[in-house]
């Protein structure tokens, strides 16, 4: 329940200013939001809250906001060397591909000049 309050509380320190609302509902999770500030309200910090910021985290995770509620990340090597953090994206298809990448969030979309399906990248951290 400790660390259920310290995600709380970063989050309330995001709320400031009615950016977070914007962006929950740009990225489909303003209910979620909704549900997490009504359990705040009432005092319950329990699983199903716990839940809630997992959902909101993942959400704002998917469009680049990474640590909403969890804080800063820190990312180490797998042990024996080699892997990275990567973001997975959507990268322009093109043989001389312009540097436009979209998060992988839903079906692969189309470039808006040509038509031609995006491809799927790693983004390295």
């Amino acid at each position: 329940m400790e660390l259920v309050a310290e995600r709380v509380g970063r989050l309330c320190g995001q709320a400031a200013g009615g950016q977070l609302r914007e962006y929950a509902e740009r990225y489909g999770v303003a209910e979620v939001l909704d549900r997490i500030a009504a359990a705040v309200a009432q005092g319950r910090l329990d699983r199903p809250l716990e839940e809630d910021l997992d959902l909101l985290d993942a959400a704002f995770a998917r469009h680049g906001i990474d640590g909403l509620t969890t804080g800063v990340r820190g990312f180490e090597p797998w042990l024996g060397g080699g892997g990275h953090p990567t973001v997975a994206a959507w990268a322009c298809p093109g043989p001389d591909p312009c540097p436009r990448a979209v998060p992988v969030d839903g079906d692969r979309p189309v470039c808006p000049l040509t038509g031609t399906p995006l491809r799927e990248t790693r983004i390295p951290l």
